[in-house]
């Protein structure tokens, strides 16, 4: 072929495939072929080959912590993992086959083969729920509706899988102890939509092992249009539960507390929205639950932009986070308080004495956030300016004290020569200044 004629086309098969897949029509699933297995997978690649058959596509899990195709986990606790992997047939565009293989007597043996309805794998979960000792498989599959996703749950005897009856749908799902009764259950979250109602459901194996069985259900805050982050933990002291951070349609985030209440032996929910300064779980901020002082039990942030002068286009205000800890008596406990900088990733724990008295903003000109008296009204008097500096081009300012650095940046502060009150030592400054990761 001509030079001047191959040149070109090569250098158009290239564009197209550096490009990505979108502009020839093709998807990234219908590109997956089955990885060239290598060691003590290959007997599991030759198995699949053999009973998938001959051009089968591997598919993914969407979400959640197990995202392979080809999935090792121990199931049966024999300390020797066991493979599960999610398949198309040749041919077939709308049902995801799940195999399940087992080495049984030194030989990799299919112990499960499973059709879906569905084209496209969602999650895949292992607990156990039955509390043999043994992990139920737990995929979930995608439906023709958003954030409605088909349950499947599978058990295993050491021999052979066998598929327990669901009709059960969600948009996402956690597993764990809620019932603290030394097995997991599987919770249920399901977003509000035109067919589904926003709802929480606990669910565990009935005694026969044969079907699903209800623990408990709630009603879910139908505003919030996606999951952001999904805890488990101690919601309160010595009770386990699930903390939900979502973002609403308007687009703040708020949280919800869900746990199971044995004495009731009901599912609870807890809304923060109780007329409380700090009690107001919605927020503009993507700020999310968590442990803060390590004492096991998830705090709820409440957050709020601080005041500043309306004429002060120059700065703009950093937040505060009022991290809150509810009680089994159904009371909210504060637990700390801080300013935040979102913009120079650093937190500041706020005494008690400036409590309602102070106000922070950040001033990118400068790169320097700074505190300082507020009457509710006006700025007064500064508290304290901590600057940020290029680690590498740039030196601490005269007159500033090192505070804190990271890969990039070097914190240092400064606080005024004067005999108020409210003035923080050096200690107290380097004790409430964290950098957040």
């Amino acid at each position: 072929m001509n030079k001047k004629i191959l040149l070109p086309l090569i250098a158009a098969v290239l564009c197209l495939v550096l490009a990505g897949c979108s502009s020839v029509g093709l998807s990234v699933d219908t590109l997956m072929h089955p990885p060239k297995a290598v060691g003590d997978k290959a007997d599991i690649q030759s198995l699949i080959d053999k009973t998938a058959g001959e051009g089968y596509t591997l598919k993914y899990p969407q979400s959640g912590n197990f995202r392979s195709a080809i999935t090792m986990q121990d199931i049966d606790s024999d300390n020797i993992d066991e493979a599960v992997a999610f398949y198309l047939p040749q041919g077939d565009i709308a049902t995801v086959n799940m195999m399940a293989m087992d080495n049984i007597d030194g030989t990799w043996q299919v112990v499960g083969n499973f059709k879906s309805q569905s084209s496209a794998v969602e999650s895949l979960n292992f607990c156990d729920i039955d509390g043999d000792g043994f992990s139920e498989i737990i995929p979930s599959y995608k439906t023709y509706t958003p954030n409605i996703n088909q349950l499947a749950v599978f058990t295993y005897d050491g021999t052979s899988l066998r598929e327990v009856p669901s009709d059960y749908t969600c948009s996402s799902l956690v597993t764990g102890d809620f019932a603290d009764g030394g097995k997991d259950e599987l919770m249920l979250l399901s977003l509000f939509s035109t067919e589904k109602e926003a709802m929480a459901t606990l669910l565990t194996l009935n005694e026969t092992k044969s079907e699903l069985s209800e623990l408990g259900s709630s009603p879910l805050d139908p505003d919030v249009a996606s999951f952001a982050q999904l805890l488990t933990g101690e919601v309160f002291e010595s009770q386990r539960g699930l903390v939900i951070d979502g973002c609403t349609t308007s687009g703040e985030y708020n949280t919800q507390i869900v746990y199971y209440n044995k004495y009731f032996k009901s599912l609870e929910r807890i809304a923060f929205t109780e007329n409380i300064s700090y009690n107001q779980a919605k927020r503009a901020y993507a700020v999310m639950s968590k442990d803060v002082n390590d004492d096991s039990v998830i705090e709820v942030p409440s957050v709020f932009k601080l005041k500043i002068e309306e004429d002060r286009a120059d700065v703009a205000p950093c937040a505060e986070i009022y991290w809150c800890q509810q009680t089994e008596e159904g009371t909210v406990h504060l637990i700390s308080h801080e300013a935040v900088s979102f913009s120079y990733k650093f937190s500041f724990d706020i005494p008690a004495e400036w409590d309602g008295k102070f106000t922070a903003h950040t001033n990118h000109d400068e790169n320097e956030v700074t505190f300082y008296t507020w009457n509710k009204v006006k700025i007064g008097d500064e508290l304290l300016k901590i600057r940020i500096t290029d680690k590498n081009t740039q030196e601490i300012p005269e007159g500033y004290k090192s505070l804190a650095e990271n890969e990039s940046r070097v914190y240092s502060y400064k606080v005024p020569e004067t005999s108020d009150k409210m003035i923080l030592g050096d200690d107290e400054i380097i004790g409430a200044f964290e950098l957040m990761q």
